[in-house]
């Protein structure tokens, strides 16, 4: 005897809230487990990173470790672990959590007491590609943190890279590099706060288009000697600031040292917004010292400046001093943020910092001072004498950032 349609409708909506009950009743029981479960990975994740323990302990003695051992202090805004052993401190651990490519990452990142250098990473949760992003929980891929300094040459954090050398960098995954990318964001934003105290940073944006920017070819000129002051060619950490910052300079007016028109574009486009560095994209200056000027209206807490020099070719360019001063004349409470004129020809003073290639995420001058609080200032004025091989001065954007 066939079955009607109210039959098939009635059995379709009876196993489908049966489906749902079992499902729903199995979450319920099951969830405070889960959660125990994770909960216990992350203490463990603790003990270890600290070096309190190791993997075989068993769950009561990493509970034991756990609670005699590791205390939790508010440091700013931030959870800090701190591990004891015989009554001294012998480091911080800090949670680093953050989106990978098929979700969330979870670890711990443990700090020296000192506060200087990394003692070990662990990865406790990751939903990554097995065998490949998964990787980032391998006891090989993560010894490589150990002793990894927390700042490298006044840059804050690591980067990755499978063909750059230095203390900061670390390799990548072959294959996942959206996820060992994630790993290491993550790192460097929980690095900053521990740095900056404990307050909530995320990384600078630089308002970069995809498609609006002509990478530079990276190298020097072989015929030419590089500089004494050349900065190596590593990547540069993400820049870490207090969250909404934005790009003061955007449509101010901007002056310059020459009495004459650009030779090249107009003086309003280093600050229209527009990064590109293709023909009549930038504006060119008259041969010798210049120096061009942004006016921000009022007096702000500036945190970076970035400038984008010409970029499209391999550029190093001279005597690049960025000055604030709250007077038009620049007579008024001057301060020097970067310096790289290591011979004084300039005549504003001998400075300490690295000439750079002109690359296409700009280059980021710090202006956050020690304390995190930023530097006040109205005028913002930016030096160049020119480039190597006789190239002239050419700025393609300046940008300038407060809340």
């Amino acid at each position: 005897m066939k079955k009607g349609k109210l039959y098939t409708v009635c059995f379709t909506v009876a196993l489908s809230c049966f489906c749902a009950t079992v499902l729903t009743f199995a979450n319920t029981h099951w969830e405070k487990r889960i959660a125990a479960n994770e909960d216990f990975d992350r203490i463990r994740s603790v003990v270890v990173a600290l070096g309190l323990g190791d993997e075989t302990l068993n769950r009561s003695q990493i509970v034991d470790t756990y609670n005699r051992a590791v205390t939790i202090a508010k440091v700013g805004q931030m959870e800090v672990y701190e591990g004891r052993r015989n009554g001294k401190l012998i480091g911080y651990a800090l949670e680093v959590i953050g989106r990978g490519k098929y979700g969330l990452i979870k670890g711990i990142l443990a700090i020296a007491p000192a506060g200087k250098k990394i003692l070990a990473l662990r990865i406790y949760q990751q939903n990554e590609t097995p065998g490949l992003g998964g990787l980032i929980a391998s006891p090989q891929w993560l010894s490589q943190f150990s002793n990894r300094p927390l700042m490298t040459k006044g840059m804050t954090g690591l980067v990755v890279s499978s063909t750059e050398k230095g203390p900061n960098v670390v390799q990548g995954i072959t294959g996942a590099s959206k996820t060992t990318y994630s790993v290491i964001k993550i790192i460097n934003k929980t690095i900053a706060q521990f740095l900056a105290g404990g307050i909530a940073l995320d990384e600078l944006d630089l308002g970069i288009e995809p498609d609006a920017v002509t990478r530079a070819t990276p190298g020097y000129p072989r015929h030419l000697a590089s500089p004494p002051h050349l900065r190596e060619e590593i990547q540069r950490p993400p820049f870490m600031v207090p969250p909404g910052l934005t790009n003061l300079a955007l449509g101010k007016p901007v002056t310059s040292s020459m009495e004459d028109e650009p030779i090249i574009g107009e003086l309003e486009q280093i600050t229209d917004g527009s990064k590109k560095s293709d023909e009549f994209d930038y504006v060119e200056l008259e041969p010798g010292p210049q120096w061009v000027q942004i006016d921000l209206g009022t007096v702000h807490t500036i945190y970076a400046v970035v400038i984008w020099h010409y970029y499209k070719n391999p550029v190093i360019y001279n005597d690049v001093i960025v000055q604030l001063a709250d007077d038009a004349g620049f007579t008024e409470n001057v301060r020097t943020l970067f310096n790289n004129d290591h011979d004084n020809s300039a005549g504003l003073g001998e400075g300490s910092d690295k000439a750079y290639y002109a690359r296409w995420w700009g280059e980021i001058v710090d202006a956050r001072g020690a304390d995190n609080n930023g530097t006040l200032g109205r005028y913002v004025r930016v030096y160049t004498n020119g480039g190597a091989a006789e190239e002239e001065t050419r700025f393609v954007e300046i940008a300038v950032y407060d809340k």
